[in-house]
């Protein structure tokens, strides 16, 4: 059995993630003993921040109710905070066919003037050209071009939050969860829900904020990215 943690760990328990953890609460679970009388009682869950404070981590302000921080991934429903990940070790020759995987696919940023009707849009710029960014990290982080750590910055889209969604490596495929956006991340025109991930191909088609598209293709369709 195995199943991806919220954090987007590939585990091979069924349980707790191999890498951070992290439980799988849809696994049946032994009821756990009884504690001894005597044993000090576990301490409550952190009660939620409220939505006007800012992250107890970094400082940054929250947006709206969303429920992580926008800078640093915390979370202010269960108080945990995501682990910076270590730079992987380099690839040695059986990893060969991770070299493949990771140079397969680009994705393609453009504007979609088709949705920029929807309510409270402000219209598309019209001075954007198509950029083009490879899927070469383990982690690919969509989110405003001013924000730090994004990968795949998206330019003058408002509805587009800091940290708003996330290609990550399954171990020769790819898969996208969004991150807690305020407005939401589509796939092929149907909306993550929660903390799932969901395969990404090649020709496949990612909408985030008012008008952004992400067209993901073959980097051989491609001469390079950026």
């Amino acid at each position: 059995m195995s199943f991806i943690c919220r954090r987007g760990h590939y585990s091979v328990s069924d349980d707790y993630c191999d890498i951070c953890g992290a439980r799988n609460w849809s696994s049946s679970q032994p009821a756990a003993p009884a504690a001894p009388a005597r044993q000090a009682q576990l301490a409550p869950a952190p009660a939620p921040i409220p939505y006007d404070q800012g992250c107890p981590v970094c400082s940054t302000p929250r947006e709206g109710d969303d429920r992580y921080c926008p800078n640093c991934a915390y979370d202010f429903e269960t108080g945990q905070t995501w682990e910076v990940q270590a730079s992987p070790a380099p690839l040695g020759p059986t990893d060969v066919w991770r070299v493949a995987a990771l140079a397969g696919l680009v994705v393609v940023v453009s504007v979609d003037g088709d949705r920029s009707n929807d309510g409270g849009c402000p219209q598309p710029p019209v001075d954007v050209s198509e950029r083009i960014f490879m899927v070469d990290q383990p982690s690919m982080v969509v989110g405003r071009e001013e924000a730090p750590g994004v990968h795949v910055p998206i330019p003058a889209d408002p509805f587009v939050s800091r940290r708003h969604a996330e290609i990550i490596d399954l171990g020769g495929q790819w898969g996208l969860r969004d991150l807690g956006s305020t407005n939401g991340t589509k796939l092929n025109g149907i909306a993550l829900v929660g903390t799932e991930v969901r395969l990404v191909r090649a020709n496949d088609v990612v909408e985030v904020g008012c008008f952004s598209r992400l067209t993901i293709r073959d980097r051989s369709s491609h001469g390079a990215g950026q």
